[in-house]
């Protein structure tokens, strides 16, 4: 019965379990081999936020704001101001900066794939009822490789006599309908626990009432202060932002300013930092009050609930974006990657075996 199950969950979802593998690696990979911040010749101290951004204004295009700005990280490095349409999170333009004398060094056109890759792995275009149906999906694999494992799993004399071993490696000699099987088999076993986790991490990301079950409310839009209430035309969203860096130096002397949301009113600034209670996987929202002078922390990680803080290791985990340490988030980005490969293994493999079995069962029914 597992069997069948297995086999024919596989047959039905062969195609959105490709696409999901394959567009899961791509989105891995594909920022790893695109243009990189370029160096600069460090001098004694670099120039203000504002007028890093206002550098980066006249290279950007027509009808977009600045979104984001993240700062160089080390002597050397460049700025990257990112731009976008307003009320957009998605920068679709990049402008690098020299953040010692102001002035644009290159440009970047974020390529319209990238988007295209991430809604097709969302959603798989199936709006309204994408997200569902991307949710279920992950339900289904997860089924899969539950139902994988028990069939597998091996006689107690093999766990005995350590031949177990062999039923997850591939021979050399297999060939045809055997190479198949050990193929499927072995990359199955291997990636059993990750492709578990990315199914059902995923399914809590999917799901649209998977958020209030853990806590989280979706981001509302960012709300102006009483005291702002200039025009876009007549103010910049980076206004006053040297001031609010100023103060989070002074009064939050160690924090590490890892970048700044932008928008069309100063209100909107907001400030991600990194804590050292916290470290980088767990930054915090910091928010500057002009009036009073005073920095306000508006997401802190020492006040999220559990259910906040196991959504954010899911999130964080299952898009590979695991920052510290270095050798572990290499290690972990790697093997997500590998995953959706091997979900791409697993579907044709499986549907390798099954075509070869329904020639043989064929020619066995003509021959008789």
């Amino acid at each position: 019965m597992f069997r069948k199950i297995h086999r024919w969950m596989g047959l039905l979802l062969m195609l959105p379990l490709v696409l999901q593998g394959l567009t899961g690696t791509l989105l891995i990979v594909i920022p790893l081999l695109l243009p990189q911040r370029p160096h600069v010749t460090a001098t004694d101290a670099q120039a203000g936020a504002e007028a890093i951004i206002a550098a980066s204004r006249p290279r950007a295009p027509a009808g977009m704001i600045p979104l984001r700005l993240i700062p160089a990280r080390w002597a050397g490095d460049s700025a990257m101001v990112t731009y976008g349409p307003a009320g957009e999170r998605h920068p679709t333009f990049e402008v690098f900066v020299n953040p010692y004398h102001p002035s644009v060094i290159n440009t970047y056109v974020v390529p319209s794939y990238i988007r295209f890759l991430h809604n097709l792995h969302a959603d798989l275009f199936l709006l309204p009822y994408g997200q569902t149906a991307t949710g279920i999906m992950g339900i289904i694999l997860s089924a899969m490789a539950f139902t994988g494992l028990v069939i597998w799993w091996p006689h107690p004399a093999l766990w005995k006599t350590g031949k177990w071993r062999k039923t997850v490696m591939i021979a050399p000699r297999a060939r045809g309908l055997r190479l198949w099987r050990e193929v499927h088999v072995s990359s199955g076993f291997w990636f059993s626990f990750l492709l578990l986790f990315m199914a059902l991490s995923g399914s809590v990301l999917a799901f649209p009432f998977a958020r209030p079950l853990f806590g989280i409310s979706r981001p509302a839009a960012h709300e102006h202060s009483h005291h702002e209430h200039a025009s876009p035309a007549s103010t910049t969203g980076e206004q006053g932002l040297d001031e609010s860096l100023a103060a989070l130096k002074k009064q939050m002397p160690e924090t590490i300013l890892l970048s700044v949301q932008l928008g069309e009113h100063p209100a909107q600034q907001s400030l991600e930092v990194i804590l050292p209670a916290y470290g980088p996987n767990h930054p915090a929202t910091v928010q500057y009050d002009a009036p009073t002078g005073r920095m306000h922390i508006t997401r802190d990680p020492g006040q999220q609930r559990r259910g906040e803080w196991s959504f954010q290791w899911l999130h964080m985990l299952h898009e590979a974006r695991l920052a510290a340490p270095a050798p572990v988030a290499v290690i972990w980005k790697t093997a997500v990657a590998a995953g959706g490969l091997v979900l791409v293994v697993l579907a044709f493999s499986g549907v390798g075996m099954w075509t070869i079995r329904r020639r043989g069962a064929a020619r066995r029914e003509n021959g008789s």
